[in-house]
């Protein structure tokens, strides 16, 4: 199954790209410029764990790639409780955190 990480590669291309029309898109306003950088971090992290799924797709790595995904989302939630500049953007991410969180170990079950 090679659509999750492509697809992954691809959200994180986009983040890296344009962290600012994706921000803007989802809240409405402007991107700061932390705002930005973070998103581009946040896209690096995506683009080089896509990578690693594509090479090794073994049940450990992707029980690994989800276990990154939970954090991830645990943050976002942290984001959307007490950081209000955050809040729309951080919902939106962490559940998309935690479908490809889901879809990882749906794949780890079947390799």
């Amino acid at each position: 199954m090679r659509a999750q990480p492509l697809a992954r590669l691809t959200w994180g291309t986009v983040l890296i790209t344009a962290p600012g029309a994706v921000l803007e898109t989802i809240t409405g306003r402007p991107a700061t410029a932390s705002q930005r950088w973070v998103l581009r971090v946040l896209g690096g992290r995506h683009a080089l764990q896509a990578g690693i799924d594509l090479a090794r797709p073994t049940p450990t790595v992707l029980r690994l790639g989800a276990a990154v995904d939970l954090l991830h989302a645990a943050t976002c939630a942290g984001a959307v409780a007490f950081l209000p500049l955050w809040r729309r953007p951080a919902a939106v991410d962490g559940v998309g955190a935690l479908v490809l969180a889901t879809g990882a170990l749906l794949h780890a079950r079947t390799r």
